[in-house]
């Protein structure tokens, strides 16, 4: 039964390397629709690596793809924390938010939950005074798109889970909600995007 593990998994790692090939190759030449494409196969075969998952993001921004980015972008930044890098998962985090400010004020549920995110991210990491700045900056940009909602007041002084529930998306739209999140640990959460 090991041994059938052992050679899915360097089946996987064989297929994600042929896309990639395939993928380089195509960008030279011009072709980046196409490569991205092998780009997100060989990402939803391999969640955890996050060097992967932020190509994939980098190309889908280039092709003005800003949902597909901004779940790529989301996935590295599991893959920095499950590898053991949180302080990594940051700028894709940012990258991500900054994605989703210019759909606003269609995505604002989306653009909350993200925010939150981040900074529980930064919260956890210790930099606290930035995750006041990024959920207070959320709310500048929500109110200069004209949108009514606003990051949930509690966000700053609570629990950046309580604050999360109330903005939290459905488990399949790429957003972690606080219903999905193992108790007290956010990383595990964060976990979640990268399957083992």
């Amino acid at each position: 039964m090991i041994a059938n593990s052992s050679k899915t998994s360097e089946s996987v790692q064989q297929q994600v390397e042929a896309l990639t090939v395939v993928a380089k190759k195509l960008s030279g030449e011009g072709k980046e629709a196409q490569a991205l494409e092998a780009y997100k196969t060989a990402a939803g075969l391999m969640l955890g690596a996050p060097w992967l998952q932020h190509r994939t993001a980098e190309l889908a921004r280039k092709l003005k793809q800003p949902e597909v980015a901004a779940l790529h972008y989301r996935r590295a930044a599991a893959a920095f924390i499950r590898a053991g890098f949180p302080k990594r998962a940051l700028s894709p985090l940012r990258c991500a938010l900054q994605l989703n400010v210019s759909r606003l004020p269609a995505s604002a549920s989306a653009f909350i939950a993200l925010s939150l995110e981040l900074a529980n991210v930064q919260r956890e990491l210790g930099f606290v005074t930035d995750a006041k700045l990024t959920l207070s900056n959320a709310d500048l940009a929500l109110e200069a798109s004209g949108s009514a909602d606003r990051v949930p007041a509690t966000a700053l002084l609570d629990s950046p889970r309580k604050a999360q529930a109330e903005h939290s998306e459905p488990p399949d739209s790429g957003f972690i909600t606080s219903a999905q999140s193992a108790p007290g640990n956010l990383f595990s959460r964060l976990q979640g995007l990268v399957k083992p």
